[in-house]
């Protein structure tokens, strides 16, 4: 299975409202039955080549008071594959939704 997490920073406490207009607009599909405050559930599905492939995606929050989350990508694919649609996805999905470094130390010192 490949799959690729990394950490990413809001100005919004509503994913929904600060993801899906990005996702979308990059060609990943929300599925209509998914929607909850906490996370963030869309599918990428190429069409590229003759068999039908499909990434998953899911942001969640880690801490919602400072507005950071989680963005996981993963598809069926071998992790150790080269060229992974599952990599190809990350490459869109972080250019839209940039990897940040975010301290989930809750030590205030």
């Amino acid at each position: 299975m490949a799959f690729i997490r990394y950490f990413s920073q809001t100005n919004s406490d509503c994913l929904f409202n600060s993801f899906v207009p990005l996702l979308e607009e990059s060609g990943i599909t929300i599925p209509n039955y998914y929607n909850n405050s906490k996370q963030l559930f869309a599918e990428y599905i190429s069409k590229e080549n003759k068999t039908l492939s499909k990434v998953n995606v899911l942001i969640s929050w880690v801490d919602k008071s400072n507005k950071k989350c989680s963005v996981e990508i993963w598809s069926d694919e071998p992790h150790c594959k080269k060229e992974t649609l599952c990599k190809k996805v990350h490459q869109k999905i972080s250019a839209l939704i940039p990897p940040q470094e975010i301290s989930l130390n809750n030590n205030s010192a």
